[in-house]
């Protein structure tokens, strides 16, 4: 058996069975690189930029990693850290609110004296008195609009045009 002809010029692709390194060609072998190479472009040798893989700021911070931490450990135990309400929550404080709403309702209207509540009487009397009278006002101007219309159009139609009678 004759073996397959070998047309590559380097020993790395001469060796198959030799391991490659899992990080690509021209990537910073520590695990976070500085900030001066942020803006620097690394050029591999065909003259393609080379990719890097992009910095983690969680991966950077202790502070944002012990903040995860204690988020995740809140979440896990149901503990809501955030100060947000669950709508089951916010339905309850808005039930808890009515009800103290209509017992001071409730409260003002039995420690009201006889005196009081005649007023009231009066005060809600004199202002359906005054609605009444304002839809009757406005009843009667849109009636007697009306009737000046009819009236203008039938005086149009009957008198003639002529003025020699």
């Amino acid at each position: 058996m004759i073996p397959d002809p070998d047309y590559s010029d380097s020993e790395e692709e001469q060796d198959p069975h030799r391991r490659r390194p899992l990080r690509m060609p021209g990537m910073a072998t520590g695990s976070i690189q500085s900030g001066e190479n942020m803006g620097r472009v690394q050029m591999g040798e065909d003259g393609l930029i080379v990719p890097r893989k992009p910095l983690n700021p969680c991966a950077e911070s202790a502070e944002r990693k012990n903040l995860h931490k204690e988020l995740l450990f809140n979440q896990k135990i149901g503990k809501n850290v955030l100060g947000q309400k669950t709508e089951l929550q916010k339905v309850m404080e808005k039930m808890k609110d009515e009800h103290k709403r209509k017992e001071l309702e409730e409260e003002r209207q039995r420690g009201r004296t006889a005196l009081e509540k005649r007023l009231e009487e009066q005060a809600n009397k004199l202002k359906l008195h005054e609605e009444t009278e304002m839809v009757k006002a406005d009843l009667a101007s849109s009636e007697e609009s009306e009737f000046l219309r009819v009236h203008a159009r039938v005086c149009s139609h009957t008198l003639p045009v002529d003025s020699k009678s």
